[in-house]
């Protein structure tokens, strides 16, 4: 059986090349579909991937990450969190760091998984992240009718929200900005004595598709509040230039309060003087747009789709791994391309159409433009508010959801690391040449105690489905 994680560069070609016919040979002797997963199998391996021209952000960060650290580290530029980050993603699945047995109870034969390092920077690991957040907000979504805001800040403020010092503290702020914007829309006496709250998600994007930094929110807002007798109530108008003009202020004069506690006299001036100009030049506000769904044959639907969308988008990688051309090894570059938003609202024809932009630029400029979007430890980009809270003390148990029971069982075994190999790559990672399934061996398998020396793992450190407990 193929080791499905372990690459084989180490090897010479023609080495690689007759072990890997001999597992087809010993997989075609037992059928059809054994054949084609350990076929689909060897595809996936790093070294073929790397003949095909494919590039990984691992691979890249393994060859340039010492001599950027070495450089900008001194400028206090590497945050905890970027080494924590990248240093696991590096070590993703090194058997050093510990690995999972399976043995085939037919021929015996054995397979060595490594441990995910479960960083959200790992393209692999932070796929697994991404499913798990989309599956916890679809236990919380109710079915009724949502839609999604975007609020974006004018260009000249996106440095304050960088500076690894005010990092968190001003992102924090975009949070609470953002929440009373939508809490001032139920600012009225009425609402006030019924306690009426909306339910929404807010979601951090630091980035747009050219890989800027560029600080935003989305939000999924249901459209209906709840009150203080835990009935909901439909509420469709959101009022877009109250919406824009109460996030800006409320955005600049929460900074105000940061910037006098915590920064100089003429920092502050400066940011003060920046801000005014700011208003008069957006005298409607920054940007605040949530369209309606178009989908009114079956809005439930729509929803799901909405919901899933945003879901995975708040917590997809700065740049997929397919949208990287090649590096030049010998020159240190890179290119990468994107599709500009600006082309999103536009035709196929249309002659105002940018299109898809290529970039050829220094893999550590590269590697900056995505180390910059990791967030610190602690620090949550997804946030829960009004009824949606999860220490609300609205009782939403009379409200339909959106999923069913049913439908989020599936999605939870969707994430399923076998299966979930199977759904992206097309193979069972645990399917013997032989045709029969591995079992999993915790007497053979170990892991890392946080010393750092391996131990040996029991049945009881383990799920059912063969995940390591947290």
């Amino acid at each position: 059986m193929i080791n499905v994680t372990k690459d084989f560069l180490s090897l010479d070609y023609c080495v690689r090349t007759e072990y890997f016919r001999n597992i087809l040979l010993e997989a075609a002797r037992n059928g059809e579909r054994v054949y084609q997963n350990a076929f689909n199998a060897i595809n996936n391996l790093p070294c073929v991937r790397e003949l095909k021209g494919k590039v990984t952000i691992r691979e890249l960060f393994s060859e340039y990450w010492d001599m950027f650290y070495d450089y900008y580290n001194p400028l206090g530029l590497i945050r905890p969190a970027i080494k924590d980050n990248v240093d696991a993603m590096i070590h993703c699945k090194d058997f050093s760091k510990g690995y999972l047995t399976y043995e085939c109870p037919n021929c015996k034969n054995l397979v060595n998984i490594g441990l995910s390092c479960n960083s959200r920077f790992c393209s692999s690991c932070g796929n697994r992240y991404r499913e798990e957040r989309a599956l916890s907000i679809s236990k919380t979504v109710i079915s009724k009718p949502h839609r999604q805001f975007v609020f974006s800040i004018a260009k000249e403020l996106r440095k304050y929200f960088i500076e690894p010092d005010d990092r968190d503290n001003l992102l924090d702020i975009l949070f609470e900005a953002v929440n009373e914007a939508f809490n001032l829309l139920l600012d009225s006496p009425i609402a006030k004595r019924e306690h009426r709250q909306f339910g929404y998600m807010l979601f951090l994007h630091t980035y747009g598709r050219d890989l800027k930094w560029n600080p935003h929110i989305h939000a999924l807002i249901c459209e209906g509040y709840m009150d203080k007798n835990d009935i909901f109530h439909k509420y469709y108008f959101f009022p877009y230039e109250r919406l824009r003009k109460s996030f800006m202020y409320s955005l600049h004069n929460k900074m105000y309060i940061y910037m006098k506690k915590n920064k100089t006299k003429d920092e502050y001036d400066k940011f003060y003087k920046l801000t005014k100009s700011l208003e008069k030049r957006y005298p409607d506000g920054y940007y605040a747009h949530g369209p309606k769904l178009k989908n009114k044959n079956n809005n439930r639907v729509s929803i799901k789709k909405l919901t899933s969308y945003i879901a995975r988008y708040a917590s997809h990688p700065a740049i997929a791994e397919s949208r990287i051309l090649k590096v030049d090894y010998t020159n240190a570059t890179i290119t990468y391309f994107y599709d500009p938003h600006e082309d999103d609202l536009l035709d196929e024809d249309d002659p105002n159409r940018l299109g898809r932009q290529e970039i050829t630029e220094s893999v550590f400029v590269f590697m900056k433009k995505l180390v910059r979007h990791i967030p610190n430890k602690g620090f949550h980009n997804i946030r829960y508010c009004g009824f949606y809270a999860k220490h609300t003390n609205q009782d939403l148990s009379k409200l339909k959801k959106l999923y069913t029971t049913m439908e989020l069982n599936k999605m939870k075994s969707n994430i399923n690391w076998n299966k979930k190999m199977k759904l992206t790559y097309n193979y069972e990672p645990l399917l013997c040449t032989c045709g029969h399934y591995m079992k999993f061996c915790p007497e053979m398998s170990f892991s890392p105690n946080k010393k750092g020396v391996p131990k040996q793992l029991s049945f009881y450190d383990y799920d059912e489905d063969g995940e390591l407990y947290a």
